[in-house]
């Protein structure tokens, strides 16, 4: 099979390519390994956001009385958050299958790998393109943090899809995926803790609004610990120090990873 372009990986990057040169009249091959839309769609951007306005909703009902409206008995169903989470996003993973069939791309569901420079393959099959592009986007970068191998953990991954709360929370890295979930498990009731090694929360974001949206936060409950290193984990929780202050040790139910991502470089033939 040979195709005018082929473009491995099936996220934000790939399927726009994949529709504009299919809408060009170029014939288009996309493989993706997991769900087309990517991290963004999957796990990330779209079901946080998805999270972030069930417990948007549920704090405004909370506080109902504040805009002279009576809401009596307000709770949440954490499970049925989720699963409305999901709705959202199967719906928008449908949505771009969608485009990609009306522009005429072939979808390949499996992990794809470069032959050459010309020669894709993937489940078995080999596919020929006269132009590759790669778009394989990032994963998650867990940190080499002593103790890590031998405890459970979270990532956006388990965060997303757990169904049961638990009583508190210590999240390592105060960037923006550990600032949305910050807020959501601060709205549903969980004693939230942020360490981060840099002098602010949000990294790049400027200065005076990270430091608004810190002390909204600290309003709520959420504690912070800034320009600490984590040196290790254990089951007595994260063990942390700062230059010119004592090593501490936060105690948690559970610990969230969230110290930023790296690009997807290897595993699928780059070297050839």
């Amino acid at each position: 099979m040979k195709y005018q372009v082929a473009i491995i990986g099936g996220g934000p990057a790939g399927y726009t390519a994949a529709e504009a040169a299919g809408k060009a009249g170029l014939s288009v091959v996309l493989f993706e390994k997991k769900s087309v839309g990517g991290v963004c769609l999957n796990e990330g951007c779209i079901p946080t956001k998805s999270l972030l306005y069930s417990a948007k909703v549920y704090d405004t009902a909370r506080h109902a009385s504040k805009y002279a409206v009576s809401a009596s008995e307000v709770a949440f169903d954490l499970g049925k958050i989720i699963a409305r989470k999901s709705k959202v996003v199967r719906k928008l993973v449908l949505g771009v299958k969608a485009r990609l069939t009306a522009c005429q791309v072939h979808l390949v569901q499996g992990e794809a790998y470069v032959a050459d420079a010309h020669t894709v393959t993937c489940g078995g099959e080999s596919y020929e393109c006269d132009h590759l592009i790669l778009c394989t986007g990032s994963e998650t970068v867990i940190p080499p943090i002593p103790g890590l191998e031998h405890i459970e953990y979270w990532t956006h991954r388990e965060a997303l899809e757990n169904k049961e709360l638990p009583a508190s929370l210590t999240i390592v890295g105060g960037g923006v995926i550990g600032m949305e979930f910050a807020s959501f498990f601060n709205s549903l009731g969980v004693e939230v803790q942020v360490v981060e090694m840099m002098d602010k929360i949000l990294g790049p974001m400027d200065r005076e609004l990270s430091a608004m949206l810190q002390a909204e936060y600290a309003k709520r409950g959420v504690k912070f610990h800034l320009g600490y290193k984590v040196t290790s984990v254990d089951g007595e929780g994260v063990h942390m120090e700062k230059e010119g202050e004592e090593p501490k040790v936060l105690a948690g139910e559970r610990i969230l990873l969230s110290v930023g991502r790296v690009a997807v470089m290897k595993g699928f033939g780059l070297e050839n």
